[in-house]
């Protein structure tokens, strides 16, 4: 059921612009003819009913998941590095990025718990790499919230991989780090 164009049916100028704005990010053409899906602020009986602005993110993530041709991922792994007070944060969907965050430690637990509501899931996965004073006080916030949060050693995470190209070394790090958080 993979999507492309996605008409856009709304009364409120600022949902429509907010909307117009997310779908590019994702790479969704928005349009105001006739699309694969219709999302809407009026029309109940649109594929994507949405009430107020702060329905937007999580309507985009659900449209995501229809762009791959799903109703849920099958798996949400999250990864965070924490080589400063700054933590960079990867979210897969299936094996793929599907986003990447700042956070800094005090806001991470609200983050992940947005993170969580967000995206529609089977199973999911949290992974935090753990090489050093910051990632050990992440892992304990975590853990008190989400017992399902796993230490990964950073050990060799930011390192170069031929079968990784990315970039940056902290997404690329936090993305190693969301793999390596599926070993039991």
């Amino acid at each position: 059921m993979g999507i492309k164009k996605v008409a856009i049916k709304v009364n409120n100028p600022r949902i429509f612009r907010q909307l117009v704005q997310e779908l590019r990010k994702s790479d969704l053409i928005p349009t105001v003819d006739s699309g694969d899906l219709t999302i809407s602020d009026f029309d109940k009986n649109a594929d994507v009913f949405i009430q107020g602005e702060d329905e937007i993110k999580k309507a985009i993530t659900y449209l995501q998941c229809l762009k791959l041709g799903k109703r849920k991922f099958d798996e949400l792994l999250i990864g965070i590095d924490t080589n400063s007070p700054k933590l960079t944060v990867v979210i897969l969907g299936d094996g793929i990025i599907i986003d990447t965050l700042e956070a800094w430690i005090d806001e991470i637990e609200d983050i992940i718990e947005e993170v969580i509501s967000k995206y529609p899931y089977k199973r999911i996965y949290i992974g935090v790499g753990t090489g050093n004073k910051y990632g050990e006080l992440v892992y304990k916030l975590l853990s008190i919230r989400f017992p399902f949060v796993k230490k990964v050693n950073e050990s060799r995470t930011s390192l170069r991989n031929p079968y990784v190209d990315i970039k940056d070394k902290d997404v690329r790090a936090a993305y190693m780090i969301a793999l390596r958080s599926t070993k039991c």
